[in-house]
């Protein structure tokens, strides 16, 4: 039987162990399958088997700086202001610092009403602060924030430079400023080309540094570096192109 060691013991079954499962279970059980050696010391129970031995005396032996570190480890994770040890400072509560770290503030001490139904937000003036926050900022606006700009007349544009003409008209598409805007560059002798959308304008002396102007010459506005530049082609018969004062006009329909 099992109980009788021998045959029936654990060795015995298996096969090369002395051991039986009354006489040390699965704790000294050491047997052979196959030509491999099983080793159950330590699953159930500490046998006093000599592999046993071995291997307390293998871990007694061994020397410092070697690449097992579980002592290390684990006294680490017991001892130390982060380990076990040190949440018995937080749970007893003696340092003031550590808890308001760990464990927070009461909400309540710092003004707080939680059981408004408004926002906390309006009211709160913040961690640092003894008094309730305000409605309105604390501060003072000059006084030419209050001032009121004139509203833009369509006569303030014969005022303007020509390149704040250019860039309303070129800012504001399909704004009625675009449209007053070309109709004071019209007015200044500029035509718009509609085929390559450039505004152009026929040169005079005072156009040019030199002051020598070749019949036909025009000049343009180039918008990529917003700026008058002298249009080189003149043989090129560019008027055709432009587009008809009566249609730059602006007009209201009659009521």
């Amino acid at each position: 039987s099992v109980g009788e060691g021998g045959a029936g013991g654990l060795g015995g079954v298996v096969g090369g162990g002395s051991s039986s499962l009354m006489d040390g279970g699965l704790a000294g059980g050491v047997g052979v399958v196959g030509g491999n050696s099983l080793d159950y010391t330590g699953l159930v129970g500490g046998g006093n088997s000599q592999s046993s031995q071995t291997r307390t005396n293998a871990t007694s032996t061994q020397q410092p700086g070697s690449s097992s570190g579980s002592t290390g480890t684990t006294g680490s994770a017991i001892g130390g202001d982060y380990g076990l040890l040190g949440l018995l400072s937080v749970i007893r509560m003696t340092d003031a610092d550590r808890n308001r770290l760990a464990l927070g503030s009461d909400l309540t001490v710092l003004g707080l009403n939680l059981n408004s139904n408004d926002n906390l937000y309006s009211t709160f003036g913040g961690p640092f602060s003894d008094k309730p926050a305000t409605r309105e900022p604390h501060y003072q606006l000059p006084m030419c924030y209050y001032m009121q700009p004139p509203a833009l007349k369509t006569g303030h544009l014969s005022k303007f430079q020509l390149e704040t003409l250019f860039y309303i008209f070129y800012a504001l598409p399909k704004d009625v400023l675009q449209a007053y805007a070309a109709q004071e560059l019209y007015t200044r002798d500029w035509r718009y080309h509609v085929e390559s959308k450039v505004w152009f304008k026929q040169a005079t002396p005072s156009d040019v540094p030199n002051g020598n102007v070749a019949a036909g010459q025009y000049i343009y506005f180039d918008i990529n570096t917003w700026e008058r530049r002298l249009y080189g082609n003149v043989n090129q018969n560019i008027a055709g192109g432009f587009l008809p004062e009566e249609d730059v006009r602006v007009k209201f329909p009659s009521s």
